[in-house]
């Protein structure tokens, strides 16, 4: 059995027993007397020569410690060899412990004996390579823990265990390395100079990079070992000679850490990412603010009352909660992965800001937005694509820039970049991120190298601060930029002066309403429209005159029907009175308020029904008269009170909880007129109430607004209704091209547009029909047939050229010769009188398109003016005189209505145009 013992530190190298010795080591300690004189000799007959000099100096034997054992064989191939190790002291003065060195073990992957054998120098085991098995170690006082790989594949002895021991290994050396590419007779008849180049033995430092003294060190204890171990044993103890060396590694440049972090690139991914997420979350608050905006119902708040910067500030106030989800999720990713750069103590932080201030930066700015767009899909795709283009783009070009720092301009283009980059929310984030986790690692090393006076805060100016104090702004900017749009100082309408010439071709009725709002006479009427007018610009064709110098009172308790055909103006009229549309000029009153300069208090006095229900699908009925009553500033003890009167006048209660998406049309009307009704208001704007209610529902609501006349509030309606407005208004006007061309009450309109008397007439017979037809040609020859159906005939003949006595004594005289069962003569209308003002409009846009302004039309419209019939009133009745015969129909169901017919091509065509 061979024997170890190893020398303290400093002391030397290890003794090797070269001989056999079958007692123990402690009968060895009570031989040898390291201060006998034969000491040396005795010990030479156990001991090599490398222990003699250690002895020569005085060395007593009781400071010989004997090498730890091999560790036992271990079931686990990976498990750590520093579970092996294990602390022990020096031995007693007069002991020397025996230990016997273990052979090498075998992983359980191994199942083959150990092959290792004795060495021919009796010092150790010969293992061969490929052995497997943890390798023997040896622990010196210093702590360093010597592991004996000889034998083995080293290349791959690192690699296996490198995940294991990353953190452990410093460096190392190997000696005995042969260069098989060089012949082991080369060299021994060559001169020395080329022995030197060609070296078959060599011997091999290892160290770890992240170590910045490992290399210097293991080469300085390599270039020991080979010094002292070619000393002469003249020279004494080899111990007393060494190498010092001192390790001073060059401070790396900003510039050459700057790009060992940038070629990494995986931060910049990372921020990347974080951009393309986030770009889509402040997108979608526009989707919710848009829909609003095209259905009316954010108007609709406005004129219940509801203040233009508490409505942005609670949306702003619940987007940033909404905002808070996404961000938080983003945070709690970037701690599942452990990346030190931004879950650091330090860092965490900034993070924590860099997103805070990118919400409320990014959401203000979003807001413009919504009112440039109609349809909420188109303006979510659309800031989409601008948050990831502006977002990327920016990031992505001031990455790249910094990839050619030693190039002057494009160092100085890059600053430039990155100041005029910092308006873009976007940008701040993802640069502030990356500049964060390039600080991280620049600290790092800085913290390693021990320069700590170099160590950065991620709050340093260019590095988040600087983005953190530009969102802040930009946050505060935004909401401002969101307020001016919405009160129009960024376009503002451009105001044009009035003509204050009198209009000569205005109606008798109409001028005298303009004279009287003109000299002030209306000033305590509910409404007052001092030259109303809205002027449109339009690429093809130009100015377009929408309200012409429109001027009307409205007194208190008075229902005003606004009649007129698609395109007339009402519309407009109701948007610009309610402050949906700028004016052009003119000026509006509503119990004595500028609409121009006290808008706030206009609103809180009107109730506006819209010509498309204003509603929410989602809301119930009930929750949308809550959401009324609160923006009217009902106290809340009432509040409950009023919606359920509103339920129950409008008989929606068995509808109230039930969403309004679900509505029907009727349904829905009903709603929007009792949100209109909400709060008492002094004046109703009610645009085609009825709309879609059936007969029972439209006779309720006319009941119900004659009871608001009679409490002396004020209505103003539109509706294609003639019969409506015949129960409904005190006064009406119709317009035509923006401006009134009759205005009046029902009958006063009847009797001065009147185009005379129908005469309705049913005969017994088919056969009588003709005769009739001759009748009328012979006694009443300007009368014009309106309607023809089976045993059924309508004239209208114009009251200027007969009286009512003489229609009725002809008609008396032939009741019985050609068989009429009935007959009826009845005044014109309100419907005749609006279709022969619709023919004007019509008119005035053929005019239009044939005048020269209307160059730039599209084909479609000019063969659509050359097909359009005109109208002609003598058309029917040249045709009846000239030939009577060919009115006979074979088909005696069939319907002539040729004047009506001309008039619903006329309308339709226009509103094709």
């Amino acid at each position: 059995q061979r024997h170890t013992l190893r020398l303290p530190s400093g002391v030397g190298a290890t003794c090797v027993l070269k001989t056999p010795f079958n007692s123990t080591l402690d009968q060895l300690a009570q031989t040898l007397n390291p201060y006998a004189n034969n000491s040396k000799t005795l010990a030479a007959r156990y001991f090599d020569s490398m222990c003699l000099d250690s002895f020569t100096q005085g060395v007593p034997l009781s400071n010989f410690v004997p090498p730890p054992p091999s560790p036992a064989p271990s079931d686990d191939p990976d498990a750590h060899f520093e579970d092996g190790l294990w602390n022990y002291t020096a031995a007693p003065p007069t002991t020397v412990r025996e230990m016997a060195t273990s052979p090498p073990t075998l992983p359980l992957s191994i199942r083959e004996p150990v092959r290792c054998i004795c060495s021919m120098q009796g010092t150790g085991f010969s293992c061969p390579s490929g052995v497997g098995g943890r390798p023997p170690l040896m622990k010196v006082v210093t702590g360093d823990i010597l592991v004996d790989i000889t034998g083995r594949n080293v290349s791959e002895y690192l690699l296996y265990t490198s995940d294991r021991l990353r953190l452990h290994r410093y460096g190392g050396f190997t000696v005995g390395n042969i260069q098989k590419s060089v012949p082991a007779s080369f060299g021994r008849k060559t001169p020395p100079m080329v022995r030197k180049i060609a070296v078959r033995r060599s011997s091999q430092v290892l160290y770890n990079n992240k170590g910045y003294h490992s290399m210097p060190t293991y080469l300085n204890v390599l270039n020991n070992a080979i010094l002292r171990a070619n000393l002469p044993s003249s020279k004494g103890n080899p111990a007393a000679y060494g190498i010092t060396v001192t390790n001073h590694p060059m401070n790396r440049t900003s510039a050459s850490l700057s790009l060992d972090y940038l070629l990494q690139g995986t931060d910049v991914v990372i921020a990347i990412f974080i951009i393309v997420a986030m770009s889509f979350v402040p997108a979608s608050f526009v989707v919710f603010l848009v829909a609003e905006k095209s259905t009316k119902a954010k108007h609709l708040q406005f004129v219940s009352g509801c203040d233009p910067v508490t409505y942005w500030l609670a949306n702003y106030i619940w987007d940033m909660l909404n905002y808070l989800v996404p961000a938080t999720c983003c945070v709690l990713i970037l701690f599942v992965f452990d990346l030190p750069a931004y879950t650091s103590p330090t860092n965490f932080p900034a993070v924590l800001s860099l997103f805070l201030l990118y919400g409320w930066s990014i959401t203000p700015i979003m807001y413009p937005a919504s009112f440039w767009f109609e349809v909420p899909s188109t303006a979510y795709v659309f800031l989409i694509v601008i948050n990831l283009f502006i977002g990327i783009t920016a990031t992505v070009a001031t990455f790249l820039l910094q990839l050619f720092e030693r190039d002057k301009d494009l160092k100085l283009v890059n600053s430039y970049l990155k100041s005029c980059f910092l308006i873009f929310p976007n940008y701040n984030l993802g640069h502030g991120l990356m500049e964060m986790a390039y600080n991280e690692y620049i600290n790092e090393y800085y913290a390693k190298i021990g320069q700590f006076d170099k160590v950065k805060s991620p709050f340093e100016w260019d590095i988040v601060t600087r983005g953190l104090v530009a969102m802040t702004i930009e946050g505060f900017v935004g909401f401002l930029i969101t307020i001016l749009c919405q009160y129009n100082f960024l376009r503002k309408a451009q105001r044009v002066p009035v003509n204050s010439q009198p209009v000569e071709d205005d109606d008798v009725d109409v001028a005298c309403e303009r004279r009287r709002v003109l000299r002030g006479d209306a000033d305590n009427d509910m409404l007052k429209i001092d030259n109303l007018t809205k002027v449109y610009k339009s690429r093809k064709m130009g100015r377009i005159l929408a309200v012409d110098r429109l001027c009307l009172g409205v007194r208190p308790g008075e229902c005003f029907g606004l009649l007129g055909v698609n395109g007339a103006g009402k519309t407009t009229t109701f948007k610009m009175l309610t402050g949906d549309e700028s004016t052009t000029g003119g000026e509006a009153f509503i119990q004595g308020h500028s609409i121009l300069r006290e808008l706030l208090r206009v609103q809180q006095s009107i109730g506006y029904c819209p010509q498309f229900d204003a509603l929410f699908d989602d809301l119930t009925a009930r929750e949308h008269l809550e959401l009324y009553t609160r923006l009217r500033g009902i106290p809340w003890k009432d509040e409950e009170r009023v919606v359920q009167w509103a339920l129950e006048k409008l008989e929606l209660s068995k509808y109230a909880d039930k969403p309004a998406g679900t509505y029907s049309g009727g349904n829905k009307r009903k709603l929007s007129t009792a949100i209109a009704l909400i709060g008492y208001p002094s004046l109703i704007f009610l645009d085609e109430p009825t709309t879609g209610m059936d007969p029972k529902a439209r006779r309720f609501l006319w009941n119900l607004i004659l009871d608001i006349i009679k409490t002396g509030r004020s209505v103003v309606l539109t509706s294609h209704s003639m019969e409506e407005c015949e129960a409904l208004c005190t006064r009406l006007g119709i317009m035509v091209n923006g401006r009134f061309k009759c205005l009046g009450s029902i009958q006063h309109l009847k009797n001065r547009f009147g185009d005379g008397y129908m005469i309705t007439v049913r005969t017994k017979t088919t056969a009588s029909v003709k005769e009739v037809i001759r009748f009328f040609n012979r006694n009443f020859p300007e009368a014009i047939l309106k309607e023809r159906h089976h045993t059924k005939i309508q004239y209208q003949l114009k009251s200027e050229n007969i009286s009512l006595a003489q229609v009725f004594s002809k008609m008396e005289q032939v009741v019985e010769v050609l068989s009429i069962e009935d007959y009826s003569v009845s005044q014109t209308t309100l419907d005749n009188v609006f279709v022969n003002f619709a023919k004007k409009q019509s008119d005035n846009l053929e005019q239009q398109e044939s005048s020269p302004s209307s160059a730039g039309q599209s084909s479609l419209q000019r063969l659509l003016s050359i097909l359009r019939p005109r109208p002609a009133n003598t058309e029917l009745n040249a045709l009846v005189s000239e030939e009577p015969e060919e009115l006979e129909s074979e088909d005696d169901e069939g319907l002539i209505s040729f004047e009506e017919e001309r008039v619903q091509l006329s309308f339709n065509t226009d509103t094709l145009c």
